[in-house]
């Protein structure tokens, strides 16, 4: 199943590399599985192999939905020139935010909107983090479900899915959710 959806990103990105902004300067490099291991060592906790593969065999970053895959150690970082590593450890460092651990941002879509995977939950979930809707004492109603699996989340961008429609467009869950708030007394 991996090799199927390792080959849907590679057709993809003969067309579209980013959904937002400019594809990268230089072209992908794949990252270092040395460098890749010593990050797992770091986080203490280790990756959804998949997206190993996808770093190691494609790009360390630089690509995908959004403004690109945030990319690990020596990878490609996101516009604000942070590696996934990097923010992860700012959002931990933040007790107010009460970041959970192992919610590796990896994915931005701007205006501080991450997509982040839980490397904690064998499924490897992917959840939105939007603190531009954060209303409240805690910083839970700024987190949202995105897809149940990695591997679902990458296999929609890589079939075509505009995951920020999905999310975000008129009739997208985070839409529905945010308007659903909106109507509460």
């Amino acid at each position: 199943m991996d090799d199927l959806i390792i080959a849907a990103i590679r057709q993809r990105l003969k067309t579209k590399v980013t959904d937002l902004g400019r594809p990268p300067r230089v072209g992908l490099i794949p990252g270092n599985p040395v460098d890749m291991a010593s990050d797992e060592e770091h986080f203490l906790f280790l990756l959804p192999s998949l997206l190993k593969r996808i770093y190691a065999e494609i790009g360390n970053g630089g690509f995908g939905p959004g403004y690109g895959l945030i990319g690990l150690t020596n990878g490609v970082p996101d516009d604000s020139g942070k590696t996934a590593l990097a923010i992860y450890e700012i959002f931990r460092s933040a007790p107010e935010l009460g970041w959970p651990d192992g919610l590796l941002p990896i994915c931005h879509w701007g205006c501080a909107i991450y997509s982040c995977v839980d490397c904690l939950d064998p499924d490897f979930p992917m959840r939105i983090f939007d603190p531009n809707v954060h209303d409240g004492d805690g910083w839970t109603d700024a987190f949202f479900a995105e897809s149940p699996r990695f591997e679902d989340w990458i296999r929609s961008w890589a079939s075509g899915v505009n995951l920020w429609d999905a999310m975000y467009g008129d009739s997208g869950h985070i839409t529905r959710i945010l308007s659903a708030r909106r109507e509460r007394p």
